[in-house]
């Protein structure tokens, strides 16, 4: 039998790669810019969906890439004059980069052309003032469900637990004692910033530190959701 093709909204096709070049600031005149593009999807989808890995750390599946040839038709500097249908899977990996579950994330929840999106006004987030709202056992969502998130459920006082993630560094099972959650600084080419743990007591100055002068070269690991 043979398979089933699926149409690709041309538009939604467009706005990707146009988001993918202006996040990524790759100038794709110079030389080597789709090996630097390739990388950089690779890069940026393991940093928001990190593979999945069995008990002895071995990665479960075979990591995910996208070639050169691949990303120049795309871009239409190879086989122009041929009519290219994307690949699902490849478009999904694409927008992974982006922080979207998938390439249908992408096109419900994207808007082109629209940069009014403001990440802080989206964000969905607990602070200590609203922790005695919470049932032990209540889910809860941290972040921009469905682009980057991780459901929450609330052990008891300031415990939580990682029941689900996307596109965050922490992972399932993990669990956090904090006084809350706040976002980092954010940069021109991010879409969304990182979200970061508060530390449970004010003696760990350190960490508070780290808060409040954000590098995300060189903050502890502690510190992100």
């Amino acid at each position: 039998m043979p398979k089933k093709r699926i149409l690709i909204d041309r538009e939604q096709f467009e706005a990707l790669k146009k988001e993918l070049i202006r996040v990524s600031g790759i100038d794709l005149t110079l030389d080597k810019a789709y090996v630097t593009l390739s990388e950089y999807i690779k890069k940026q989808s393991e940093l928001y969906f990190p593979p999945k890995k069995f008990d002895d750390g071995k990665i479960i599946q075979q990591q995910e890439t996208i070639s050169v040839d691949t990303l120049r038709r795309y871009w239409g500097d190879k086989d122009a004059n041929k009519n290219i249908t994307p690949d699902i899977g490849k478009l999904s990996f694409m927008a992974r980069a982006l922080g979207y579950k998938d390439w249908e994330t992408f096109c419900i929840e994207h808007k082109q052309t629209d940069f009014t999106f403001n990440a802080e006004n989206g964000f969905s987030g607990m602070d200590y003032f609203k922790f005695s709202s919470l049932l032990e056992g209540e889910i809860f969502c941290i972040g921009w469900y469905p682009q980057k998130y991780c459901l929450m459920k609330f052990l008891g006082e300031y415990s939580f637990e990682v029941v689900e993630s996307y596109g965050m560094k922490s992972e399932v099972g993990r669990i956090i004692e904090t006084s809350g959650f706040c976002l980092a600084s954010q940069s021109s080419n991010e879409i969304f910033p990182e979200v970061l743990i508060k530390p449970l007591y004010e003696y760990e100055e350190e960490l508070w530190d780290a808060i409040e002068n954000f590098n995300k070269e060189n903050c502890p690991p502690e510190i992100l959701l």
